[in-house]
């Protein structure tokens, strides 16, 4: 059976016609956060370390690093530059909110840098996250078969009731959701009907929005399924960045849809964190002791918090990971219950 492919005009043409129908597929869950609204987190994890000309574009214009050049750059205002047939393709309302928050953990490994970001300590980011978030069914989810990446924690201590649910069949996901509304999401992404397992980056999309409907207070998920199965975004000896434009090809078209529908949805704060480990350095697309994270949402400020340097390494002056979270739990409007400390980056806040 061959996959749907999916166009801008089929993802606009769904959206006007499920929004009524979606809408009502919350499940009666009516906890607030301080906005007014219910926050969800999103953590798309781009296992192996994204090279920053996703992100940070402008930062090799000038000598041409990562196959970087004035024309496969977008630029988005108040300094952030996007490399324009990924990042700069995605829906109008994520690109007028979108932020690049650098980061620096000082470690080379993959497991030490994983763990730096997703843990503190032994404590997981992740439950810390979601026990700061409105009670919820599920609080903590991780979605489809790729799990969490090697040296990161799988049965972290519970942050007090509060531990990991893993979703890895489409009815896990679906929960009590109506089927009708839950097949309308799946031809959305393009998921096969009779499809059982979440193992390929559409079930991935597909459930992960699913779980925002019902609730879910905190959703981590690898969507990438091209390259290693470990580390997809291992790109060493990339330096023109044609592995690391590969890898992200078949996640952009399912990014737009998914960014198109939660941003709309009404009475919900979706934070979108697109990160992994690192970024990449030259020469030869090496392991960077920091990265650079995307941030999206509705309080997010269109912008840079910091450019990498032309090698490829977060700036020198770049917050440890703790900051990226605290940025997160501002965006998502936790205030005082979010754990992680001051967020660096108010001015990349909307009031």
């Amino acid at each position: 059976m061959s996959t749907p492919i999916i166009t801008r005009r089929t993802v606009l043409k769904a959206g006007v016609a499920l929004a009524g129908a979606l809408a009502l597929g919350d499940l009666g869950l009516q906890a607030k956060s301080r906005a007014g609204e219910r926050p969800t987190l999103v953590v798309f994890w781009l296992n192996g370390g994204p090279a920053g000309l996703f992100n940070s574009a402008d930062s090799f214009l000038a000598n041409g690093a990562f196959g970087v050049t004035p024309n496969n750059v977008r630029a988005l205002g108040n300094g952030l530059y996007v490399d324009a047939g990924s990042m700069g393709m995605l829906p109008s309302p994520a690109l007028a909110h979108m932020a690049a928050i650098p980061f620096r953990h000082g470690l080379y490994s993959h497991n030490d840098s994983r763990a730096a970001v997703l843990q503190t300590g032994s404590r997981s980011q992740l439950l810390r996250m979601a026990a700061a978030m409105p009670d919820s069914a599920t609080p903590c989810a991780i979605v489809n078969n790729l799990g969490l990446p090697v040296g990161v924690s799988a049965n972290p201590a519970a942050e007090g009731s509060i531990a990991f649910e893993r979703i890895e069949k489409l009815n896990d996901a679906r929960r009590s959701f109506p089927m009708p509304e839950f097949d309308a999401i799946r031809h959305v992404y393009g998921v096969p009907a009779g499809s059982i397992a979440i193992n390929d980056q559409r079930s991935t999309f597909a459930s992960v929005e699913a779980l925002i409907h019902a609730g879910t207070g905190v959703i981590f998920a690898q969507p990438a399924y091209t390259g290693r199965q470990d580390r997809q975004f291992d790109t060493h000896k990339d330096d023109v960045g044609k592995a690391a434009r590969e890898i992200m090809a078949p996640v952009t078209p399912s990014l737009v849809t998914f960014l198109s529908r939660v941003m709309a949805m009404p009475g919900r704060n979706v934070v979108t964190l697109l990160t992994g480990e690192f970024s990449r350095t030259l020469p030869g697309s090496d392991h960077a002791k920091g990265g650079t994270a995307t941030v999206i949402g509705k309080y997010v400020k269109t912008g840079s918090a910091g450019r990498q340097q032309p090698d490829g390494s977060p700036p020198e002056d770049a917050a440890t990971p703790d900051g990226l979270w605290a940025y997160v739990a501002a965006a998502l409007r936790l205030g005082e219950r979010a754990p992680f400390g001051a967020n660096p980056h108010p001015e990349l806040l909307l009031g």
